[in-house]
């Protein structure tokens, strides 16, 4: 089932998966009708007189189909039910207007009112505007009247549930506003009254209620109801309130810096954290702000506790544990200090610190109070200094204190370059960062956008008028002295982290400093060996996890990591080599086999191969440039190899496999025969498939002299590939000659794995490109269909099924066609190559246009045409303007047709791919002569013509006909 939305509370927004569906008037109308009843059946009938309630049309029930139709057109078939005596839509449709009703219900019945506000913020924040703005149907109108008194319902319940929260000053300009625009709305005006009575403003509180007496009957002749009424009169009765007895509360919480900038994300769920109350009662909150030294956890900490000192009556409490250095706090001297601020005598404070902590229980029992404890070393120190039940603890530690029960962890990251920029200028002057601004952001990027690091930079240079950005940027790129510039008055990075080193367990820190050596920006856990280590790494918050299961290393922590270990380079080329065994591992898994794979073992699932590779894609490119450094040749050529496969599959990745492949190959004296003939061979066929023919034919050439013996499977690759290249670029005699012999090979070593598929599927696109219609060619790309099924190679499925499509095309068995091209679309979605889909595409729009239905090609070549052009396939965008062009050619506008098909010629000469240059020619040739340019249609015709008879296409006779016409009205002129 899709994932449908349809928003009522405001415009009428429709969308299927995230993405928007545009919809005209009555299809909004519609829509909204079917939405307004909740799910259920609104018949034909009905559904007339709401759309046109003054004057139907002609044939309503036709319109009315007509408009279903044409919805389910722009989403799918499902969202709207058809069942007698009219339509619904689907159940599983989430509409706004029910998630709002949804969390109103649950406020109502909540029993805290924290949660209550919360459920009603969020009810409240689904409001984009009046619901139904844009519709006028009469079927919504008992919906739209349900819909706004239930919002002003929502409105008063979250009122009440703020004033039980005791947030009455607060409240009071809200409410004024709300009175103001809803004058009739008694509970409002109430509430009004209470918050003002509540905030010591009794007189403004009468006032209120002589105002809304005033209004009720001058508009309305009424007066006030009952509980109005007794308000105002308990109000008036009530004795002259005495002052609040005086609560002296401890207030520890230190001063916030004042360039705190950004962590707007982590700063609203802090506040949303420290409002909540425990999910167990009786248990105190413990929230845990973890993060890297020097990320601003006692910044942001601090800015929350502040922002919420009024949730805590008895005050708040402070601590500097010093966890991260290597004189931590003991607990009992903490709560020996926190005991005197609670008022207990320094006599009646006892000398253990279990019976302290006991006493320091007692004392809270009562109390809501805010503990921050800054800097915590572990769980054990931390445990002591916990507050009983209705309390909440605040913790800053750089690990997440697994050992406390409870614990709701923020994870705090690097900073966002703009914020960084920001903590830049607050320190050393907007304008003077604005003035370099490309150097600044160098300078936070350097700085690891670590908050710690950007303030000393940012003091050096307010201290250094005279040093400009650039300057810095200059001294911080220099990695041996970095660490040395980012150290200034007791502000160090590198002692920050001094302490998280020297804690790690040998085998981590071991880890962490060959993982220092490398390139590599993240890490995945691939073995039973690695993992716990790297999990070690991150609870230590020397390396940093996400929610994919990867983990990354600071370039500041790399840095230190570098200077306080030696670290052999046969310890990094095996950590290297443990990477390429994956990986080969993950090659013979993929669901594309057109490259030769090693023999690795048990495979895993097709697609986690497909998403370890797109998740260690920029690894593996780093690893081969690094081995490279290395002088580990062969182990960076093999690496290389395994990329091949995907990178096919994935064609936007295929220039960076390239220049990796090309990388390699440039150290060619150092290679193995065998290795060296496998970077040829993947090289060659990415240089096919970015259409780089003649870059790929020596390649390949040489692939397959090198390839002799028993490397059948790359002999076999090597010469389909150069057979292809040799076809495309007119070199039919050696294409033709390569694919005899690869059919050969393949006949006397049959079965030859999913190259077999490869080498039948190219057998079956010569026969069947060129000639048009041919039974062997179908029966040779069904047979290689039939491989790929059993070898699991869905790439070379999409490639078949396209081609058998094109077949059927070619014999106009236009359900045929159209079924296959269908199905190659829906297995390249599911490669996920945007090439893949957009080729597929492609094609299926020129079997719609062939077949007659031009609305159905234009509207997947509108797609398919600036699709390829961000992808820079200048081939493919040349064939989509191709097909545009004899879409305008059809329709009677050749003018606009001559536009698209001279881009598609220009596009064709400068790829040099002269078949479908030849195609381009001859409808350019078309459009110049309809509208009356027979001597540039006969040069055009002439150029087609002469291309299409080198490759004995049948093209040629349909030219050869039209050509004398031409001719003859040219000569007419």
């Amino acid at each position: 089932m899709r994932g449908y939305r349809v928003g009522i509370l405001g415009r009428i927004e429709l969308s299927v998966d995230g993405v928007a569906v545009p919809l005209a008037p009555l299809e909004r109308a519609f829509v909204a009708s079917l939405a307004a009843h909740g799910g259920r059946i609104v018949p034909v009938d009905r559904l007339i007189d709401g759309l046109w309630p003054d004057d139907p049309p002609t044939g309503a029930r036709n319109r009315v189909q007509a408009i279903v139709a044409s919805v389910r057109r722009g989403t799918t078939p499902e969202l709207i039910l058809t069942r007698s005596p009219g339509y619904q839509l689907n159940p599983a449709v989430i509409v706004d207007a029910a998630q709002f009703t949804a969390d109103v219900q649950a406020a109502a019945a909540a029993p805290d009112p924290r949660c209550a506000v919360e459920l009603l913020d969020r009810a409240l924040a689904r409001w984009r505007d009046d619901a139904f703005v844009d519709v006028g149907a009469r079927l919504v109108d008992f919906e739209r009247d349900r819909l706004r008194e239930l919002r002003d319902h929502a409105v008063e319940l979250r009122v009440e549930a703020m004033l039980s929260l005791g947030l009455h000053q607060e409240l009071v300009p809200e409410l004024t506003t709300l009175v103001r625009d809803r004058p009739l709305r008694e509970r409002l005006r109430g509430q009004l009254m209470v918050a003002l009575q509540r905030s010591g403003r009794q007189a403004e509180a009468l006032a209120v209620y002589r105002s809304g007496a005033r209004v009720l009957a001058e508009e309305h002749g009424i007066d006030p109801g009952p509980e109005l009424r007794q308000l105002h009169r308990d109000i008036l009765h009530s004795e002259q309130a005495t002052a609040p007895r005086a609560w002296i509360r401890p207030h520890q919480l230190p001063g916030v810096t004042g360039d705190f900038v950004g962590r707007d994300k982590e700063l609203g769920l802090l506040l949303s954290l420290l409002g909540r109350p425990p999910s167990t009662p009786g248990a105190a909150q413990v929230i845990v702000v973890a993060g890297l030294a020097g990320t601003g956890k006692t910044t942001l900490a601090l800015r929350a506790a502040h922002e919420s000192r009024h949730r805590f009556p008895a005050g708040c409490l402070y601590a500097e544990l010093r966890g991260n250095t290597t004189d931590p706090a003991r607990p009992g001297a903490v709560l020996g200090a926190f005991l005197r601020a609670l008022g207990v005598a320094g006599e009646a404070i006892p000398v253990a610190a279990e019976e302290r902590a006991a006493l320091y229980r007692s004392v809270l029992a009562e109390h809501t109070m805010l503990v921050m404890l800054d800097g915590a070393a572990d769980a054990a120190q931390v445990l002591p200094l916990l507050p009983p039940g209705g309390s909440t603890a605040l913790i800053t530690s750089t690990t997440a204190l697994p050992g406390l029960p409870g614990t709701e962890v923020v994870p705090l990251d690097v900073l966002p370059i703009d914020d960084g920029l920001d903590l830049l200028a607050g320190l050393a002057g907007a304008e003077r960062i604005n003035r370099e601004a490309a150097a600044a952001a160098d300078v936070v990027e350097l700085c690891g956008r670590l908050p710690l690091a950007l303030r000393i930079a940012g003091v050096r240079l307010a201290e250094r008028e005279a040093m400009t950005v650039a300057r810095l940027r200059e001294r911080l790129r220099d990695e041996r002295r970095r660490l040395d510039e980012l150290s200034l008055d007791g502000l160090d990075v590198r002692s920050s982290f001094t302490l998280g080193f020297e804690r790690l367990p040998p085998p981590a820190a071991r880890l962490l400093a060959v993982l220092s050596r490398t390139s590599l920006g993240s890490f995945g856990m691939w073995d039973e060996t690695t993992e716990p280590l790297l999990e070690q790494l991150c609870r230590a918050h020397l390396l940093t996890d996400d929610a994919s299961g990867r983990v990354r290393m600071h370039d500041l922590v790399r840095l230190h990591a570098r200077e306080r270990t030696e670290v052999a380079a046969d310890e990094v080329i095996a950590w290297y080599a443990r990477l390429h065994g994956y990986a080969e591992r993950a090659d013979a898994s993929l669901p594309c086999k057109i490259l030769p794979v090693a023999d690795a073992g048990t495979p895993i699932d097709a697609w986690a191969a497909v998403d370890w590779f797109e998740a260690e894609r920029e690894n593996l490119v780093a690893a081969v440039r690094d081995l490279l450094r290395l002088d580990a040749i062969e182990l960076a050529g093999r690496l290389a190899c395994t990329m091949g496969n995907f990178a096919m599959m994935r064609t936007q990745h295929l220039p960076e496999v390239v220049d990796c492949l090309r990388g390699v190959l440039d150290r060619h004296a150092d290679l193995p025969s065998p290795t060296r003939m496998s970077l040829r061979l993947h090289l060659g066929t990415a240089y096919r498939m970015l259409n780089r023919h003649a870059e790929a034919v020596p390649l390949l050439r040489a692939a397959h002299r090198d390839s002799r013996g028993p490397w059948l499977a790359h002999r076999l690759v090597a010469l389909q590939g150069y057979s292809l290249c040799c076809r495309q670029i007119g070199r039919l005699r050696e294409a033709d000659a390569a694919l005899l012999l690869t059919v050969r090979l393949c006949a006397a070593h049959w079965p030859v794995g999913p190259v077999g598929g490869h080498v039948l599927l190219t057998l079956g696109m010569q026969y069947g490109q060129y000639q048009l219609t041919s039974p062997f060619a179908h029966a040779a790309c069904e047979a290689a269909l039939q491989v790929f099924a059993d070898g699991g190679d869905r790439w070379g499925e999409a490639l078949a099924r396209e081609s058998i499509g094109l077949l059927h095309r070619h014999a106009e068995r236009w359900p045929q066609a159209l079924a296959q091209l269908r199905q190659a679309v829906a297995v390249a979605r599911r490669l996920g190559d945007r090439m893949s889909v957009t080729t597929a595409e492609q094609a299926l729009a020129a079997t719609h246009l062939a077949a007659g239905d031009r609305d159905s090609a234009r509207r997947l070549l509108s797609r398919t045409a600036p699709a390829f052009r961000e992808m820079r396939y200048g081939w493919g965008e040349a064939i989509s303007r191709r097909l545009l062009g004899k879409s305008h050619l059809e329709e009677g506008d050749a003018d606009q047709a001559v536009v698209e098909l001279e881009g598609s010629v220009a596009m064709l000469r400068e790829i040099g791919q002269p078949f479908p240059l030849a195609n381009s020619l001859h409808l350019l040739a078309r459009a110049q002569a309809s509208l009356g340019r027979p001597d540039r249609a006969v040069a055009l015709g002439e150029e087609a013509l002469r291309i299409f008879a080198h490759f004995d296409a049948p093209y040629a006779d349909e030219l050869r006909v039209q050509l004398p016409g031409w001719r003859s009205a040219a000569g007419a002129q």
